[in-house]
């Protein structure tokens, strides 16, 4: 389990929503989440990379919205939400090689490093990025 800490500028995300989901390798690895990769991927073909925004809300529930990073709103599709990340301090994870699987990799090393006292979430936006190729980088807020 390693990672590294970094400082992420604001940014604004398009896409589709995934309500009321459990942030983490088993709601980003399930068929609906794949399923909304591949929706935004037919909608931005040159686009290499979705992200995954889990943007958490008051009811203590999170809402993912699986995006591509745009300029202003005003770059919204008709019928996409949007969503604005702060800029804030977060864990870099990326996988090991020691699951198959990628998105499991990079969250099974966040949950070892939360048990371990490695890192305090703050359980803010957090984002998750896919390449086409399959490569993942996991972003979790932290509290410093």
């Amino acid at each position: 389990m390693s990672f590294r800490v970094t400082a992420r500028s604001a940014e604004l995300f398009s896409g589709l929503v995934a309500p009321r989901v459990e942030a983490g390798a088993e709601s980003s690895g399930s068929e609906w989440m794949r399923f909304l990769r591949d929706r935004v991927r037919e909608k931005h073909i040159d686009v290499n990379q979705v992200i995954t925004v889990y943007v958490p809300d008051p009811h203590g529930t999170v809402n993912a919205v699986v995006a591509v990073s745009v300029d202003s709103p005003a770059d919204v599709d008709a019928g996409d939400v949007f969503v604005s990340i702060p800029t804030g301090v977060f864990a870099v994870f990326m996988p090991s090689g020691s699951l198959a699987d990628p998105i499991e990799d990079v969250w099974a090393q966040v949950d070892d490093c939360v048990a371990s006292g490695a890192i305090f979430r703050a359980y803010k936006e957090e984002v998750e990025v896919v390449t086409k190729s399959g490569e993942v980088e996991l972003f979790i807020s932290i509290v410093l």
